[in-house]
């Protein structure tokens, strides 16, 4: 039995070692055969599902009873709608998990979703209910997928929540499946295409700005014409002529990949409609304005039909936008337009109009260019579109055929109309440049006489500039008293009403920040006056007390701009001002309307001032206390004006200073230079083009006790 028992041991421990060495058990690894990320993974089989639960986004749910897609273009592709809230599932095994990431295929302004991997949300695009917003553009860069959703074996649970909405393409579905790859090999790719984009763009750009030039310069011909001579309803060639350019710009622009990247493919084809129905309209009148004769009825009633499709367009964009029904429109409206126009001018030109002669050739060649890009629809639809003739000749030679013809087009008419009013544009310049000739002088001498005091300002401005920084600490003096230390001082004008002081003493250092009344030339006064006040206060008398040093500099800018007296011009002016006093133990500090922060073990701590300030009117006695601070250990202090709280952006809303407070709690662990880059950030971002409202003053310190000592202790020690 005992033979028996040993040998039946032996034989279960070495069963257990196999089993534990077998694939699958005891620590998991990448799956055989799995594919590495060199190059993407384009995910095109998916489980669909209508609805919305949280719970779909977990990895291990059992989603047998979905509806399975295959979304890879070609005949197996598994379309059906698929509108509104709904969650597809995949899963991908992979060798390769460095830096791993996810990119989801979309149609252009349809679709809004957020990404799980393995039951980690790794990003979303837009916003899904119960808000939805779906975001222009086709050039979005891949999402990350952090660590934590990463599993040792690679295999990847991949779970969308997505939000589709049908476009005037006609579709009933958006999402197109999604590729996974190292994150940066997707975002190479976002940002190739957009550079690729951006280059077949600039010929169509050019064309944009060529005929809004144009447009614009037509314009002030017309409104030269109609202010100077009062004969508006002569030169109304000028007016069509500038809306029919007008027109065609943002019709070039409205199928250029800027718009489509940066609006809703709906919006996009709205604003293409209404360009060409524009242009229709405004080209009828320009041609019979030309030949100087009356709009027949028949093309009044196809101008009629074009108001008629302008607004029904823009009130049912969701019907006449769909590409058989907007481009059955764009077919008709052109050529039973252009087509009978050209056949009158021809007949015109044959019976010696000189106007007819001059439109018939501009005329044929946009009709020929019409046709071309009629042919281009038929094209895109038929299966020559796919030929290799058809996408490497007919497209490229052919594609910029109507923006020529519509130049050719408006330059000649331009040339004819400028020739027939030649002589009255002469005449006008002639009378214009007298006009100008008689009070160019007066203006010059204007013009230099300002340039020359404002310049004479500016260099007295940017000299006392140059003055109020000599007089501030540097930050190196303060990067030698403490662990770290950082000064954002923005001012408003050339010069500021804020101001930071600091000195050593023999038992520490003192450190100020101050806030003058105003701004400009009159808040650096007051900056001067309370720089010279504290070193006399400190450096020539010796006080090194906080409360005491408010009470002295309150007195001394009272008795410096005589208020109490009668003969005052100033009553109010005075300063908010935050002083402290760094010992080796402890930190004292003293308030004029302006408080202390602290950020230490990741909380902020606001020790309020004296509610009343330095100078001004007084009404009451004042007291300033001194509130003793322990020293902790890496804390951070602040001391700001409030220029930066009262900062607002576009819609006037202040940045408050309980935002202040966040963004102080967040960046005390980081390096100065870091913090006051990140405040500097966070400034920009709130106020975004707004103009700065005042001066903004924050400095930051980090404590250091051994800093400290060395500071009480130390050779840089200041006799008093």
């Amino acid at each position: 039995m005992t033979g028996t028992s040993c040998f039946s041991r032996i034989w279960l421990g070495l069963l257990l070692v196999w089993l534990l060495g077998m694939p699958g058990l005891g620590q998991p690894s990448p799956t055989a055969g799995s594919p590495n990320l060199d190059q993407p993974i384009t995910l095109y089989t998916w489980k669909y599902r209508s609805g919305d639960d949280p719970a779909w986004a977990a990895p291990g749910l059992n989603d047998t009873d979905w509806l399975p897609l295959n979304l890879a273009p070609g005949p197996t592709f598994s379309g059906g709608p698929r509108l509104g809230v709904g969650w597809y599932r995949t899963e991908v095994s992979v060798a390769d998990l460095y830096r791993p990431g996810v990119r989801v295929n979309h149609v252009l302004g349809s679709c809004a979703y957020e990404v799980y991997v393995n039951g980690v949300r790794v990003g979303q695009f837009g916003e899904v209910t119960p808000r939805p917003r779906f975001p222009p553009g086709r050039f979005h860069l891949p999402m990350a997928i952090p660590a934590e959703a990463l599993r040792p074996d690679g295999h990847l649970v991949v779970a969308i929540r997505a939000q589709e909405q049908a476009t005037t393409l006609g579709n009933d579905l958006a999402f197109l499946g999604a590729q996974v790859g190292t994150y940066d090999y997707l975002a190479g790719q976002v940002f190739q295409a957009r550079a690729e984009a951006t280059q077949r763009d600039i010929f169509r750009i050019s064309f944009v700005f060529a005929f809004a030039f144009f447009a614009l310069y037509h314009l002030y011909l017309y409104a030269s014409f109609t202010v100077f001579q009062k004969n508006r309803k002569e030169r109304t060639e000028y007016l069509w002529l500038a809306l029919i350019a007008l027109g065609y710009a943002v019709n070039s622009f409205s199928i250029s990949h800027t718009l489509t990247d940066n609006t809703s493919i709906q919006t996009y084809r709205l604003i293409n409609a209404i360009s060409v129905h524009f242009q229709l309209i405004c080209g009828a009148e320009f041609i019979y304005s030309f030949l100087k004769r009356p709009v027949p009825k028949w093309v009044r009633g196809h101008q009629i039909s074009q108001i008629i499709c302008l607004v029904g367009t823009i009130a049912f964009p969701d019907q006449l936008l769909l590409p058989v029904m907007n481009e059955a429109i764009f077919s008709v409206s052109v050529l039973s337009l252009v087509a009978p126009v050209t056949v009158h001018i021809v007949h015109a030109a044959y019976r010696g109009v000189s106007e007819a002669r001059a439109l018939r050739m501009s005329i044929s060649l946009i009709l020929i260019a019409e046709c071309i890009q009629v042919a281009q629809i038929a094209l895109r639809s038929s299966e020559l579109s796919e030929s290799v003739m058809t996408r490497w000749l007919f497209y490229p030679v052919f594609r910029y055929a109507v923006d020529f013809s519509f130049g050719i087009f408006l330059l000649s008419m331009a040339v004819n109309v400028a020739r027939r009013y030649r002589n009255e544009i002469e005449s006008i310049n002639r009378n214009l440049e007298q006009t100008v000739a008689e009070r160019t002088t007066q203006v010059r001498y204007q013009r230099d006489e300002l340039e020359r005091k404002n310049q004479d300002i500016e260099d007295s401005l940017r000299y006392a500039q140059t003055m109020q920084q000599a007089i501030l600490p540097t930050l190196g003096d303060l990067q030698s008293a403490f662990a770290e230390a950082f000064v954002l001082w923005k001012s408003r004008d050339i010069v500021s009403g804020d101001f930071y002081w600091f000195h050593k003493t023999e038992t520490g250092g003192l450190l100020a920040v101050a806030d003058c009344t105003g701004h400009g030339v009159p808040g650096a006064f007051m900056s001067f006056i309370g720089n010279d006040l504290l070193n006399q206060i400190v450096i020539e008398r010796g006080i090194a007390d906080p409360a005491r040093i408010l009470t002295e500099l309150d007195q001394g800018v009272r008795r410096i701009l005589k208020q109490g007296h009668a003969q005052s011009v100033g009553l109010d002016d005075g300063m908010d001002v935050g002083i402290c006093r760094f010992d080796a133990g402890s930190v004292t500090f003293a308030g004029a309307r302006r408080p202390l922060y602290v950020v230490a073990d990741g909380e902020v701590t606001t020790h309020a001032g004296a509610r009343h300030p330095i100078g001004g009117r007084l009404r009451k006695a004042r007291e300033f206390e001194n509130v003793a601070i322990p020293v902790a250990p890496q804390a951070m202090l602040y001391l700001t004006t409030d220029g930066f709280a009262d900062q607002p952006d576009a819609g006037g809303r202040r940045f408050k200073t309980h935002a202040l407070l966040r963004c102080l709690q967040d960046i005390a662990p980081r390096p100065a230079t870091e913090q006051q880059a990140r405040l500097e950030a966070a400034l920009a971002a709130h106020a975004g083009a707004t103009p700065q409202r005042d001066d903004i003053t924050v400095v930051g310190v980090r404590l250091d006790p051994h800093r400290l000592d060395r500071l009480n202790g130390g050779a840089d020690r200041v006799r008093l």
